[in-house]
């Protein structure tokens, strides 16, 4: 029996439509009610007329093999992507059956025609707007040709109920009755249990509470660890700090009392020793304003691109051998002037640091946008390896030896840091020999924090 059901449910059919197109899961399922009511309505009709007439009536067998044809039609089918020409084919059947038993029931006044609503509702649900609109012009011209042959010719009659004025009405009301019961079915079917839209997205608004609490769950999660790394950084920095400066104040005294009497390598290696130690504090303070980079949070204020940059400029103290060019369209916006100043302040004593030519020049200009605006930060130095574009803004890696030249590498990676917290992007265009360019979109609006951790939510 089971078996049965499903094959007059066609769940073959159903079951190959993809998971995700709720819309044509729907639209069968409507195909498949349509189908049974509209093939057991046009066979009552035709019994009912070869019943009312002595000897068998053409219209009576035509309206047999149109509602063969509905359920031929939808036992045919047999790729889901074919369901459109079998919606139509069902619904132009359907409507040929409703035109033709109105020549003996009325014509115009055949209460049949009450069923055409039946028949928009459903054109409109299964073949979408432009399908309804079609059927609605149809069901139009067939009022209008309905008009004309039933008030100027004699190809219509009421034959079918005898002209019995009390058989007419009593078909006006039944038919009136179960017109509109089937609209109610089918509109009681769009907002039950059984709608597959409806049971989807209740599936989903539990996937979504369930999601919510483990977000919630998460966030409270990463509060804590983020808290607990900043208390771990800062117990590093401070216990870390305290033997360095300890080691460093022995050196200087060692040095005072037998500085003269050292050899040309013990000196060598004082400096050295010295150095380290400097370096040792320079990448301490560096994981200490690494660990806060999203955290220094100023106020949102109205800010002159340009005069930021001049300002940013005379802060750092720019070698007065290097050149700075600044584009005249340089932007003003209302953004976080602490944090876009510390963007600038690290791409532009880059540009200026680590670079080979006698005159650095650094090139500042900007694209805008829409939503934001892509900077460009552009020097004429030795340029990097494509290879090397995604290395330099991973924390600690740098691509000179630091005895070669002093660099904790971490100033790309809290720029890195500072731009995608603001829900922008950095990136380098860059060949060896033909400078870098540093290139970063700054949103007009920062993004959403919620988004960042339901994205991180999704790998956990």
């Amino acid at each position: 029996m089971k078996s049965i059901l499903r094959k007059l449910a066609r769940q073959d059919v159903y079951d190959s439509i993809p998971y995700d197109d709720l819309m044509l899961k729907q639209r069968f399922a409507l195909f498949r009610i349509f189908t049974f009511s509209g093939f057991l309505a046009s066979i009552m009709v035709a019994v009912q007329i070869l019943a009312a007439f002595d000897s068998a009536h053409d219209i009576a067998w035509l309206l047999f093999v149109l509602s063969g044809v509905m359920v031929v039609n939808y036992f045919a089918v047999r790729d889901y992507r074919k369901l459109p020409v079998a919606y139509m084919v069902t619904l132009m059947a359907a409507f040929l059956i409703l035109h033709l038993q109105s020549y003996s029931s009325g014509g115009l006044r055949n209460s049949g025609t009450m069923y055409l609503a039946v028949l928009l509702l459903s054109a409109f649900m299964m073949l979408g707007t432009k399908g309804g609109k079609w059927f609605t012009a149809l069901v139009i011209a067939n009022f209008i040709y309905l008009y004309i042959v039933t008030e100027y010719t004699g190809l219509t009659s009421y034959a079918m109920f005898g002209n019995d004025t009390s058989q007419i009405n009593t078909d006006f009301v039944t038919t009136a009755i179960l017109a509109f019961i089937m609209i109610a079915a089918q509109s009681s079917y769009l907002h039950s249990g059984k709608n597959v839209i409806i049971e989807r997205i209740t599936e989903q608004k539990n996937e979504l509470e369930i999601s919510n609490r483990r977000l919630q769950e998460y966030t409270s999660t990463l509060e804590r660890t983020n808290n607990e790394l900043d208390k771990f950084a800062s117990i590093v920095s401070h216990d870390l700090k305290a033997p360095l400066r300890a080691i460093g104040n022995l050196t200087d005294w060692i040095e005072e009392d037998g500085g003269n009497s050292f050899t040309p390598e013990v000196r060598t290696n004082f400096n050295m020793i010295k150095q380290r130690i400097k370096r040792m504090e320079d990448l301490i303070q560096a994981i200490l304003d690494y660990s806060k980079a999203d955290k220094r949070v100023g106020d949102q204020v109205q800010v002159d691109t340009k005069e930021l940059i001049k300002e940013t400029v005379d802060f750092i103290g720019l070698p007065g051998y290097a050149k700075l060019h600044i584009a005249d369209n340089m932007p003003a916006m209302i953004t976080d002037k602490t944090r876009l100043s510390q963007v600038f302040s690290n791409l532009i004593g880059n540009g200026v640091k680590y670079n080979d030519k006698e005159t650095p020049e650094i090139t500042i200009s900007v694209v805008t946008h829409e939503n934001g605006w892509t900077f460009s930060v552009k020097d004429n130095g030795p340029g990097i390896d494509p290879k090397f574009h995604e290395k330099v803004f991973v924390i600690f890696q740098t691509l000179n030896r630091r005895d070669d030249m002093e660099s904790t590498g971490v100033g790309l990676a809290i720029v890195k840091k500072i731009i995608e917290d603001e829900g922008g992007k950095i990136w380098i265009e860059s060949e060896p020999g033909k400078g870098a360019d540093f290139k970063f979109f700054w949103p007009k609006e920062k993004k959403a924090k919620d988004a960042a951790l339901i994205a991180a939510l999704m790998v956990v």
